[in-house]
């Protein structure tokens, strides 16, 4: 059964709890709002824009493209996400600024499906919410997903969805819920693939939690079925989707297995990862059973006892370690793949220690209510501003590429095909930014191009044509006409 506490604070909460809004709200700005309105993203950020930019100019769902040159059949990655952002493109246009829109969004729906999980789960439903942003923003691996733009983030919304589902399931005992539950698995696997579905653990693993509880397994099954009838039936019966999904399975699963593309050596390397990237919200949780055990003389046996007989804390737990150990198995590891598994870890910690998080807040009510922390508090946020207004539309990344750009684009933005050296075919930053901007197809050697570019500094090998280098004042790319 899912309780709730009720323990109370005293006068002047609401005033403290405002500072503390102010300065969580500071540190979002910071972190994860003006990086994300910057110009520039990371590489397979970029990459994914171009397909979701092709789906708003036409593509099919499962008929995915990044250029009609490089990738023209794109199945590295299911289809969902490209689908939601190109079609934020379809309503409000490929402006650079529509997909950090998007991705803002992205984030506020994720906080607003887990504050409907904390108030399902605390009587104290605005306190747990601030605990859990705290810990989200603690999170380097979290803040530079949204500011890069990669898959997760939209992962994690869905998987939010499938936890806050599992709770309504078991404060009504609904078995609905698991339609719900497996329709969630259907959209993670069209989002990232088998391994964003781990959240079906939950319930099978509350269930064993319980001693084998007969409804909480009924609804695994049944989440389980549903996902699966649907997934089979789709890609079985419908051409497109089962073409879709020979690609993905051949460039995607069996390659990654095999270690194509390794990223690292180890396969402990994610295991750490997970610890490293979780070191706030761990140690945080460390200080909190110090504190008990040394300022409250609280046995930790009982602590530790709260925590394992919470059925649904304990298989959050589980559940996260179930996210994340599996990437193990591969060489192809990356820290944001661990996103999803991050949420089930902090929803554990904060209910199956919820009552001891409540003693703590006690104490922090009293730091925050110090006049130098209110002061510090209000020139964090000042300069959070100023750096917001002052970086907003500048560049984070890519500035050398985006500078050239702008004095390249001008010759080149009627041109469909663009000649590159073989060295830069995996440039695919350059081949996104070009193709958003004016559908231009780089292409390695002199077919069918009038401009060529070039590494600055490299001496073009271009024989067979008259060449003209266009002066201009590039840092990275030199531009050639050919005659």
């Amino acid at each position: 059964m899912i309780t709730k506490s009720h323990k109370k604070f005293g006068p002047g909460q609401h005033k403290t709890t405002a500072f503390v809004w102010i300065f969580l709200c500071s540190a979002f700005l910071l972190l994860i709002f003006t990086p994300l309105f910057q110009k520039g993203t990371f590489i397979d950020g970029m990459l994914y824009k171009a397909v979701a930019f092709n789906f708003s100019e036409g593509t099919g769902f499962w008929q995915m493209k990044f250029t009609d040159n490089s990738m023209p059949i794109f199945c590295e990655q299911p289809p969902l996400y490209f689908s939601a952002l190109g079609s934020f493109y379809k309503l409000f246009g490929s402006h650079y600024l529509v997909d950090r829109l998007f991705t803002f969004c992205l984030f506020i729906a994720f906080m607003v499906i887990s504050y409907r999980i904390i108030k399902n789960l605390f009587a104290q439903s605005q306190l747990f919410l601030l605990f859990f942003i705290f810990f989200t923003l603690s999170v380097p691996v979290i803040c530079w997903s949204y500011v890069n733009q990669v898959i997760e983030p939209f992962v994690c919304l869905l998987t939010s969805l499938s936890v806050l589902s599992f709770i309504q399931f078991i404060k009504s005992n609904r078995l609905v819920y698991s339609l719900y539950f497996g329709l969630f698995l259907l959209l993670l696997f069209l989002s990232k693939g088998f391994q964003s579905c781990f959240v079906i653990g939950l319930p099978l693993i509350y269930s064993l939690l319980r001693s084998y509880e007969r409804i909480s397994a009924r609804y695994f099954l049944i989440a389980g079925s549903f996902f699966l009838a649907i997934l089979v039936s789709v890609l079985k019966f419908y051409a497109p989707a089962k073409k879709w999904f020979d690609c993905y399975y051949q460039t995607r699963l069996v390659l990654t297995m095999q270690n194509v593309g390794n990223t690292t050596d180890s396969h402990i390397e994610i295991i750490v990862r997970f610890f490293t990237e979780l070191i706030v919200p761990i140690l945080s949780l460390v200080a909190l059973l110090i504190w008990l055990k040394l300022k409250k003389k609280h046995p930790l046996k009982f602590v530790w006892k709260n925590f394992y007989t919470n059925k649904l804390a304990l298989a959050l737990l589980i559940t996260s370690f179930l996210g994340s150990f599996p990437y193990a198995i591969s060489l192809v590891q990356r820290g944001f793949y661990l996103l999803p598994s991050f949420v089930c870890f902090i929803f554990a910690i904060l209910f199956g220690f919820r009552r001891y998080w409540l003693l703590a807040a006690i104490r922090l009510h009293t730091f925050f209510n110090l006049k130098p922390v209110k002061i510090a508090i209000l020139l964090l946020t000042c300069s959070a501003l100023i750096f917001t207004i002052s970086n907003i539309n500048t560049p984070k990344r890519d500035e050398t590429l985006l500078s050239d750009l702008k004095l390249i684009e001008p010759y080149i933005q009627n041109e469909k095909q663009i000649g590159i050296e073989p060295y830069l075919w995996n440039y695919f930053s350059l081949h996104a930014y070009l193709y958003m901007a004016h559908h231009s197809n780089l292409s390695i050697g002199e077919k069918k191009s009038r401009y060529f570019l070039i590494q600055k500094g490299v001496n073009p090998d271009l024989s067979h044509h008259t060449i003209t280098k266009i002066n201009l004042p590039t840092r990275e790319l030199d531009l050639y006409l050919l005659h």
